[in-house]
Order: structure tokens, then C-alpha cells, then sequence
């Protein structure tokens, strides 16, 4: 963990046991570690000491863990905050993150996840310590939201301030890069942009620069002449062409190759373009907006990516959160998702599972909003009406339900339990450590299980957990 090597870190905690695990593994990772086992003794240590991130239990024995979230977070530029507790409630989860909890994890954890947690507290830093909107600023985005980008859904903070520069450039034609990963909405921005503008009534042409060979790219983005080169057998009209007037959006511009980025400059810079085949110029009245997941100032820096033309088209950035830092928005789109569905599907889910729900907010999301979009319509379909739970997630979210799944099988609650149910749940979490135990390999899991491995694959099937399994 590189990151945290000249970090100070103050864990809270007032379990021993638990706090020497955690303390043992940041004295190795980290050159300043403090700890504390009260409220009273953390608060001391905050006053005195400077500190970068705090690990927080919730429930502590002279009070509560959100007394110290609370002030922290009233206070500019302080340290970031990790929640650590056994209690499963959601509410509690979207609460601390609501309050600016960067992360929430749920015990036992595994050491890897607190050193995720850490990196991700560490990088995300900076974005905490911007001024937040006001609230007269934020009825103002919620009503522009509504109007110009409905499809953007979440409440976080980090979201609201790009909704924020989004509404101050949306009437000028400077050019926009969107960053950000894969599904977090590069698009939507983009199109949000547009319809904000006084091109809304222009056209909107999207060019994905990663999908088109390099060979046509130039033909693509400023057309052609009859007879330029072999196979133009008419006239082309360019994109640059089709989108005058109006917004052009250069998808993954990431992609573009070295030998057409000084012709993109070229025609960003003059407002000009020449079809291939041509020999004079022609003007072009186009507002460009540019996205991509990838670091174009490292590129620039290995020489991969035109310095002059990453500044032209980064007059303003946009970078749009991944889901994992806005994880209290999680809940919120899976209900926005589960009645889209249901309208569009004509099902009847009517809801989620306190245990699937804190699996889905614990994921990370690699693939964002979208993934998050996809997952959710996919259980729905299965599920086709009433609640949907653990047995309906797929494998890999599932596993974070497991701790929580060994606890019901051995604890009988007050108000009895249904048999059938918690030996499916038991069953199931078995499967499901003995395939992270080997690595998602089918073979080797069942194996350990000791069973055949025909007969872990039906139990897969039958479970609609086996396409994502992808291990042999």
C-alpha cells in the first residue's frame, strides 16, 4: 500500500482484538499510526495531532462513532473518515455516507479491503476539500438537472458540483473534456450539455474514435471526395460537416492515433476542415466536446497524445465520479432501476433484501452506473416479482453477504426462522467462499466441497449464479 506510507491514520476502536489486527497491519504499510478505544481519547488525538484518515467503529462505549464523523465534518480540509462496524442496518451505511464517509466496511473484513478503502480515501481527498454548493445553488442544478439531464441520477456531492460547472459553460462553445471510468455517464454529460446550450436546436453528432479504423478516420471525421482514394464511389459528408451548427462529441478521443491528431487540431483551432480529395477548406461552425476513461496528461507525458491539442479541447474538465465514491447514491438508483424495469419489463419487484442491499452498496462497481443498471434489470427478470435477495445476486456481489450468511446459520432469531431458507443460505455461502477460496475455479471448488463437479455447476444453474461464473 504506497499510498499511505507517509500518511498518519488514527483507528477507532474498541474491540482490542480487533484494533491490534488493524493496527499490526497499518505499522506496516504506514509511518504514523494512532489509536484510540473511546470517543473521548479519539477526540484528544484529533486536537492535538494531524491527522489524514480515520477508521471509525460505530459503536463505541463512552458513545457513538457519528459524534466524530459529525465533526470532522464540519471541519474544512479534515481528515477522511472510514466506517468499520458488525451492525448490517443499511440505514446506517447510507447515513455515515451521506454524512461524507468516503467508504463502510462491514466486519469481518478482509485486509485487502481496508487497504482499498484506504487508497480510495487518499485519491479522493482533494475532491472533499472543493467548496460545496450552496443551498440556493442546488435548487437552481436540481431544476436544471431535471430539464437538461434527467438520465444522471444521484444526490452525492461530488456529482452536484459537475452539475454545478456543467450549468456555468452549458451557454458558452468553449470545448469540454469529460473524464472518467467507464459507465459513469460521459455521454449523458455531453448530451446534457448540448440541450443546455443555443445549439439545442443544432444537431448532435457523436463520433466513437475507438471503433473506427485508423485508415477511415480522417474520411469519418471531414468526409470525402467521389474517386479520393479506392472504394469512394460517392461523396461523404464528415462528421465535423454534420455537425455544424450544433455540438460534435468525440467518444474515447483517448484512441485517436498520433498521425490525425494535428488534423483534429487543426480544425478545432481554425474552425476549418478538408475532405479528403480536396484541396481548399472549409468553414465549420461546431462546438466540440471530447470524453475518455483514459489519462491524456500522462499520454502527453509518454508522447502518445498531442500536448497542444490536449489543451484545446480541455478548456473546461468534467470529471464524473465512479459509483464507488458515491456509494450512499447506490440505494437510490437500484430503486430508480427495479421501477424502470418493472414498467419496461412488466414485472413486479417490489423490493430488495436488507442483506442483498448491503452486498450491492459494498461492490465496487467496476463498471459503474451502467454495470449497476444492467445487474439490477437482469434480477429483476429473474426474480419477476416480490423481493429480491441474496440467492439473486450474481456470484461475485453475493460474496459479500457472506459473514452475514454464517451468522443466520447459527443464530436462531426470537421470532423463529424458516428452515428452508437458511440452509439454502448456508449452502450457498459455502459455495460461495470455497469458489473465492480457489480462485473461481469450478474443478477446485468442488473439490473442497467434495462433490462432483457436475453436481456444483446444476446447483450454479439452478441458483442463476453460473454465467457470472467465469472460472474453469
Amino acid at each position: 500500500m504506497t499510498l499511505a506510507k507517509d500518511r498518519t491514520i488514527l483507528v477507532v476502536e474498541d474491540d482490542p482484538q480487533v484494533r491490534a489486527v488493524v493496527m499490526r497491519f497499518l505499522r506496516s504499510t504506514c509511518s504514523r499510526v494512532f489509536e484510540a478505544d473511546c470517543c473521548c481519547r479519539a477526540q484528544e488525538i484529533l486536537t492535538t495531532s494531524s491527522i489524514d484518515i480515520v477508521l471509525v467503529d460505530l459503536h463505541l462505549e463512552d458513545g457513538s462513532g457519528f459524534d466524530i464523523v459529525d465533526r470532522l465534518a464540519r471541519t474544512p480540509g479534515g481528515p477522511s473518515v472510514i466506517v468499520m462496524t458488525a451492525d448490517l442496518q443499511i440505514d446506517n451505511a447510507i447515513l455515515a455516507l451521506q454524512r461524507g464517509v468516503v467508504d463502510f466496511l462491514l466486519k469481518p473484513f478482509a485486509l485487502e479491503a481496508l487497504e482499498s478503502a484506504i487508497e480510495r480515501a487518499l485519491i479522493s481527498r482533494p475532491e472533499r476539500s472543493c467548496e460545496p454548493p450552496t443551498p440556493q445553488t442546488l435548487e437552481a442544478l436540481d431544476v436544471w438537472r431535471r430539464t437538461y439531464a434527467p438520465g444522471l441520477l444521484g444526490e452525492h456531492p461530488l456529482l452536484m458540483r459537475v452539475f454545478h460547472t456543467l450549468q456555468r459553460v452549458c451557454d458558452t462553445d468553449c470545448s469540454v473534456l469529460i473524464t472518467g471510468e467507464s459507465g459513469t455517464g460521459k455521454e449523458l454529460v455531453a448530451r446534457a450539455l448540448h440541450a443546455a446550450s443555443g445549439r439545442a436546436d443544432g444537431p448532435f453528432v457523436t463520433v466513437n474514435c475507438a471503433a473506427i479504423p485508423e485508415n477511415l478516420l480522417e474520411s469519418e471525421l471531414f468526409g470525402h471526395t467521389r474517386g479520393a482514394f479506392t472504394g469512394a464511389v460517392a461523396p461523404r459528408v464528415g462528421r465535423f460537416a454534420a455537425a455544424d451548427g450544433g455540438t460534435l462529441f468525440l467518444d474515447e478521443v483517448g484512441e485517436l492515433p498520433l498521425s490525425q491528431q494535428a488534423k483534429l487540431l487543426r480544425a478545432v483551432q481554425e474552425r476549418e476542415i478538408i475532405p479528403v480529395g480536396e484541396s481548399r477548406g472549409r468553414k465549420v461552425d461546431v462546438r466540440l466536446l471530447a470524453a475518455t476513461h483514459r489519462d491524456l496528461e500522462a499520454m502527453v507525458e509518454e508522447g502518445t497524445f498531442r500536448e497542444d491539442l490536449f489543451y484545446r479541447i480541455q478548456v473546461v474538465p468534467v470529471e464524473l465520479p465512479t459509483l464507488r465514491e458515491r456509494r450512499d447514491d447506490v440505494a437510490r438508483l437500484i430503486e430508480r432501476f427495479i421501477e424502470q424495469t418493472n414498467t419496461r419489463r412488466k414485472r413486479s419487484v417490489t423490493s430488495v433484501s436488507e442483506q442483498a442491499m448491503a452486498a450491492l452498496v459494498s461492490y465496487d462497481w467496476p463498471g459503474n452506473v451502467r454495470q449497476l443498471e444492467n445487474v439490477v434489470e437482469r434480477m429483476v427478470l429473474l426474480r419477476s416479482q416480490g423481493e429480491i435477495s441474496v440467492e439473486d445476486l450474481p456470484l461475485r456481489i453475493a460474496e459479500r453477504s457472506l459473514p452475514t450468511l454464517a451468522k443466520a446459520a447459527t443464530v436462531l432469531p426470537d421470532d423463529g426462522i424458516d428452515l428452508r431458507d437458511a440452509v439454502e443460505q448456508f449452502e450457498n455461502g459455502l459455495i460461495l467462499q470455497a469458489l473465492e477460496r480457489t480462485g473461481w475455479n469450478k474443478n477446485r471448488a468442488a473439490a473442497v466441497l467434495r462433490m462432483n463437479r457436475t453436481t456444483l455447476v446444476e446447483k450454479l444453474k439452478k441458483k442463476n449464479l453460473l454465467e457470472d461464473s467465469t472460472a474453469a
